[in-house]
């Protein structure tokens, strides 16, 4: 038996990340006409889309946490029924959709804001040193080939890294490049081949 035909649905906004909370009820899905669920901010990107079928809703779900549009077919009554209907990502398993009563959807999505505001940091930083390892590895490249060098004549050039730039040192004349650890300088350095300290 249905025993509540009001809920809440909330998610994470896939384009900017705010947090949409909606009160629905049984006969926002009436009829056979999807309906649309869009940011809780200011981006108005749509997020959310539930088709009604004769005994199921198929929810189409724009996943924040690996950007791919997911399905899912829910029976209704399972829907309506559940106090806390968690969809999750198939790929990285956290909940993605939450379908319930307004106070533990709030606790629910409000936790998974956290994490997805931790993961995104740490895939931030992932990011950077990925960089980082690839710019240096371009630069040994050039380095066993002889196409580092500084303009004194040397090829004794040292290399030291930090979170935003690669230097090279001449250890001869102490003679100085600093190279970003950017993607517009990692694609410089695959296009190059050498790199002159001047």
């Amino acid at each position: 038996m249905i025993k509540e035909f009001k809920k809440s649905i909330a998610y994470i906004c896939p384009y900017c990340s705010s947090i949409a909370i909606r009160d629905i009820n049984l006969f926002d899905f009436s009829g056979n006409t999807p309906t649309a669920f869009t940011c809780g901010g200011d981006c108005f990107e749509q997020c959310i889309t539930v088709t009604p079928k004769k005994d199921k809703y198929t929810i189409s779900v724009n996943c924040p946490m690996c950007d791919d549009p997911h399905v899912f077919n829910i029976k209704k009554i399972t829907f309506w029924q559940n106090k806390l209907l968690i969809l999750h990502c198939p790929d990285t398993g956290i909940g993605i959709l939450f379908i319930g009563d307004r106070d533990t959807v709030k606790a629910e999505i409000e936790q998974q804001e956290e994490m997805f505001i931790k993961m995104n940091e740490e895939y931030a930083v992932s990011d950077e040193l990925n960089m980082i390892f690839d710019t240096v590895e371009r630069i040994n490249e050039l380095a066993k080939s002889g196409g580092v060098s500084c303009s004194c004549g040397s090829s004794a050039i040292s290399i030291e890294i930090d979170s935003e730039k690669i230097t090279l040192r001449c250890r001869d004349c102490a003679r100085v490049k600093d190279i970003p650890a950017t993607e517009e300088s990692l694609n410089l350095l695959l296009n190059a081949s050498t790199i002159v300290l001047d």
